[in-house]
């Protein structure tokens, strides 16, 4: 009996304390239905960058005028019986040159290894170290397109072409053989330049060649011709030059058909136009054509030559003749609309000193680049005042762009 009383308060004191636990304990029993799923946080949705317009780039192209080796200029760079040197001759003009990123010289006549009977005016052939000469000032392309590449005949050609293209310059103008293309495309800093040469003639000798022989080797001007051979190039490239060789002798404007091929040649695709043939300097133009600035010069007159007056002048010796001009062209090539543009065009007048050195003329082709330059620090008197006239007529015929 009095062990069932002690179970009795055992049972009793066991359900009390259970019914007085904490009540933290039974959250661990709690109904699973009533917790909170996490929500799944969605990944971001990435937009690729843009990839950006490529800046805009720039090339600088030079040109020179005429280099017209007579016999005096042939004699100057000779050094012994059989060697010749012209290098020191564009000493002067050098950093103007190799400092473009594409130059272009014109080059009338012949220059042969297997004929060294040199000779000037009337049939002109000279030693191949003037081709040297212009390498070493820097020179890219030589433009052999004129009426003087057929004095030694298509054989002088052809060797005149080798030669220039053995001294890692780009010949145009002529042709080898019918399947070269009648035009040169370099890339110049990423720009695609296009060039075409025409001349007008070849001092009848080109009558002495084939129909064949004329079409295949030379580029005489035709204005179909030139026409197709701009649309032709012009898809190819971002930027077209026309070399023309060209114009009326001695005459300081250009002729009205010169104008009118001008701009058939602009209105048909090509940007640039480069005159040469005249033997003094002929006006530059700035022309806008379709919205786009075109420049053309009619003639940069002679690079180098004796056409020098000195104390008799006459006619085809005197100071017109025996300057010229220089031009520096910049273009730009835009990404965004992919067009290229002229944006600036600079004239340096030039002109050539002939003196003497143990009785032998000698040459040197002086830049003028300002009236202020440092040119006339070193010259006398006589040849300052020479500077400063050339200066002075030939800025009046050009048109720098932009304008001051």
């Amino acid at each position: 009996m009095r062990i069932r009383n002690i179970l009795s308060v055992i049972f009793v004191l066991l359900i009390f304390l259970s019914g007085c636990s904490n009540k933290k304990d039974i959250a661990v029993f709690e109904n699973p239905l009533d917790t909170v799923t996490p929500t799944a946080t969605p990944s971001p949705t990435v937009t690729p960058e843009p990839t950006p317009t490529p800046a805009p780039i720039t090339a600088e192209i030079f040109a020179a005028g005429d280099v017209v080796m007579h016999d005096n200029v042939i004699k100057s760079g000779k050094i012994n019986d059989g060697e010749y040197n012209y290098n020191y001759i564009f000493d002067r003009v050098k950093p103007y040159i190799e400092n473009a990123d594409y130059s272009i010289v014109s080059f009338e006549g012949s220059c042969m290894e297997t004929d060294k009977n040199y000779t000037g005016y009337p049939l002109f052939n000279a030693p191949p170290a003037i081709i040297s000469a212009f390498s070493y000032a820097g020179f890219d392309m030589v433009n052999n397109g004129n009426n003087h590449c057929l004095d030694r005949g298509l054989k002088g050609l052809l060797e005149s072409r080798s030669i220039i293209k053995q001294k890692n310059l780009q010949v145009i103008g002529t042709f080898g053989d019918a399947s070269e293309p009648r035009y040169k495309i370099q890339d110049v800093n990423g720009i695609k330049i296009g060039f075409l040469a025409y001349t007008y003639g070849c001092n009848m000798n080109e009558n002495r060649l084939t129909e064949e022989e004329r079409n295949t080797h030379l580029s005489l001007i035709d204005r179909e011709k030139i026409k197709k051979e701009i649309e032709t190039l012009s898809p190819l490239v971002d930027l077209v030059i026309v070399l023309m060789h060209w114009g009326i002798e001695y005459r300081f404007e250009p002729s009205g058909e010169q104008k009118e091929l001008a701009d058939m040649i602009f209105k048909t695709g090509a940007d640039i136009i480069l005159g040469s043939h005249p033997h003094v300097v002929e006006p530059s133009e700035i022309l806008e054509v379709d919205n786009e600035t075109k420049y053309v010069i009619y003639s940069m007159g002679n690079f180098l030559s004796n056409q020098i007056g000195g104390n008799n002048p006459n006619p085809r010796n005197n100071d017109f003749t025996q300057e010229s001009v220089m031009v520096s062209i910049k273009v730009e090539k835009d990404f965004s609309t992919g067009k290229t543009r002229i944006i600036s065009v600079k004239h340096i007048p030039a002109w050539v000193h002939r003196y003497k050195e143990n009785d032998v003329y000698k040459y040197s082709i002086i830049p003028i680049p300002s009236l202020d330059d440092e040119i006339f620090n070193n010259a006398d008197e006589k040849l300052a005042e020479k500077l400063k006239s050339s200066f002075e007529r030939t800025m009046e015929k050009m048109q720098d762009y932009p304008g001051n």
